[in-house]
């Protein structure tokens, strides 16, 4: 019974949803953030999108300037989808210019330039399941314009389904991007990438796992000489799971970051689609990671939606995390950073630290 009811609520989740698409603007915006992309999508031959759900053997790079629209509230995305309705570039993130399946000479050309007007950073976005490429790159806009992300952004892009139906496709897909998203981060370290923040969220989580697993099993320490952090955002890994790829990673990167929430309806779904009762990103023991050296972060009072991407999607969240520079001291190590947090509530146990956030009284 439980199964056909996980079927029910996923087929009425589905029905006919408009999904986000590609829109360009009629004259270049000269404030557009560019966004350097590489994927292991194909393009859709039906719809004519570069990017679909196909899966390319070949790494795919690109450039995109997308435009943020001028009439929006922080946390608030809105951009064109399927379905014929015109695109409003007042309300709507979209397109300003676009340079799709690159050279390689000429993606690495233009990327060095970018790193080098940025001091070498860079932020990589992985995104989650049920993702179509548009929705992906408009989320990283988002996210850079909401959090003022400093570096180079770069997106990669997996062959997800973007259908809530598709979730054993992406399952698979996960595995079969792998090897691109190694030869992404190798073409930003060969273009001059000092400093690399890697950010996944929900099934790119697992995707980001396998690769440091895969480099640390190699015995490749370039990755992780240019690594500065990396953050898991939601991640829908089962923790015994995690475990075994932390434990074949060895010493994590840091800092190390798990975003939480005990309310994420879609991880609950997740755990029922896979027969696990617990995800990563859903945890409530935090004896279960106490041994690696992380911060896990709930975020389960700032919830929207389906809880899935609190950090954000949360206005009162992105102010708290982004308001005077005091969460990245705590994520960086830094004890003083604690007294900004408002009403946190911190736990360390053995090498794990656990800070869960309150909203500020009156904010």
């Amino acid at each position: 019974m439980g199964r056909i009811l996980v079927v029910i609520i996923l087929v009425t989740l589905s029905a006919c949803a408009p999904r986000g698409r590609l829109a360009y603007l009629d004259h270049p915006d000269p404030n557009a953030r560019a966004i350097f992309v590489g994927s292991t999508r194909a393009p859709d031959p039906e719809t004519g999108q570069p990017f679909g759900f196909e899966r390319s053997p070949e790494l795919r790079l690109a450039r995109f300037d997308v435009a943020t629209p001028p009439e929006r509230q922080t946390a608030q995305i809105d951009y064109p989808t399927t379905g014929g309705t015109p695109a409003d570039p007042k309300t709507q993130f979209m397109i300003s210019q676009a340079q799709i399946d690159l050279p390689r000479a000429q993606f690495l050309s233009e990327l060095r330039t970018a790193l080098r007007q940025n001091k070498g950073e860079a932020v990589v976005f992985v995104h989650g399941f049920n993702n179509s490429f548009a929705e992906g790159l408009y989320r990283m806009a988002q996210m850079g314009e909401d959090f003022d992300l400093p570096g180079v952004m770069v997106h990669y892009s997996w062959p997800s389904r973007a259908n809530v139906l598709g979730y054993a496709y992406d399952r698979d897909s996960v595995l079969f991007a792998r090897d691109g998203l190694v030869e992404l981060l190798g073409d930003l370290r060969a273009a001059g990438a000092r400093r690399i923040l890697l950010v996944a969220h929900s099934l790119g989580t697992e995707l980001t796992m396998e690769v440091l697993r895969q480099e640390a099993i190699a015995q490749k320490q370039g990755l992780f000489s240019s690594l500065g952090g990396v953050i898991l955002i939601s991640p829908d890994i089962a923790v015994d799971l995690f475990q075994t790829q932390a434990d074949a990673i060895g010493t994590l990167p840091q800092p190390f970051v798990i975003f939480t929430s005990q309310k994420d309806r879609a991880l609950q779904l997740s755990a029922r689609l896979t027969g696990q009762s617990d995800r990563l990103g859903n945890l409530e023991d935090l004896n279960r990671i106490a041994r690696y050296k992380v911060t896990v972060v709930n975020v389960s009072a700032f919830n929207t939606g389906d809880g899935h991407f609190n950090v954000v999607t949360s206005p009162a969240l992105i102010r708290l995390l982004d308001s005077t520079g005091q969460i990245a001291k705590v994520l960086e190590g830094d004890q003083r950073g604690r007294t900004g947090l408002g009403q946190a509530v911190i736990l360390t146990v053995e090498n794990a630290t656990q800070i869960v956030l309150a909203p500020i009284s009156g904010g």
